[in-house]
């Protein structure tokens, strides 16, 4: 069915219509190999042959995706959690106790270290169903140690799909800095309950 397709064709679009055809397969197959299939034909264009050795056109597909449903969890759980800061933080200055401070800060802290599991577990959800590693436990580990970029240990994703782990490591680095800035607002906002705290005790 392909072959007649692309001698239909002039020789020029033989690549075009390989890559719909394969593109269609991914589609509709859903797994690694169709994936595999449609970026090795994608891959075949010239300007990209360079590009696709350094960073493969699977790789740099799956992982862009999952690493920006990553940062769009990321910026909902950053919103809510800045809100929040703000609000209750609002409500302490009006009476102002240390114990207060530190209960919005841990409070805050918990909340950030949740967000960070969800997050780990989705990148172990995605190599889990997309076959790349068959066991949960390993795929927690493995997403766990890269994202926050210790290191994979002593697992290798297989062949064609290596440079996953960098993107993986990617998404930690442009997460932790997000709640890092989060976590200097936290600081400074709680800083100023305990000074005020502190002005209301020598009244």
């Amino acid at each position: 069915m392909e072959n007649n397709l692309v001698l239909c064709q002039p020789a020029g679009s033989s690549i075009m219509s390989n890559s719909s055809l394969t593109l269609a397969a991914a589609s509709t197959d859903g797994t690694v190999a169709g994936i595999e299939a449609a970026t090795r034909d994608i891959a075949q264009v010239p300007l990209l042959q360079h590009l696709s050795e350094v960073m493969p056109a699977a790789d740099l597909l799956f992982g862009g995706v999952m690493l920006i449903l990553v940062m769009l969890v990321h910026a909902a759980g950053m919103r809510w959690t800045s809100n929040h800061v703000l609000r209750r933080s609002t409500v302490l200055l009006m009476r102002p106790k240390r114990w207060r401070a530190d209960l919005l800060t841990s409070g805050t802290v918990f909340v950030l270290l949740g967000l960070h599991v969800l997050e780990m577990l989705a990148w172990a959800a995605s190599l889990v169903y997309s076959g790349l590693i068959p066991d949960w436990r390993m795929a927690g580990f493995f997403a766990g140690n890269t994202y926050t970029t210790i290191g994979y240990g002593n697992f290798i994703l297989p062949d064609g799909w290596k440079m996953l782990a960098p993107i993986i490591a990617m998404s930690g680095l442009f997460t932790f800095g997000w709640t890092g800035s989060v976590l200097v607002d936290l600081v400074g906002r709680c800083q100023k309950i305990k000074d005020a705290a502190a002005a209301s005790e020598q009244h």
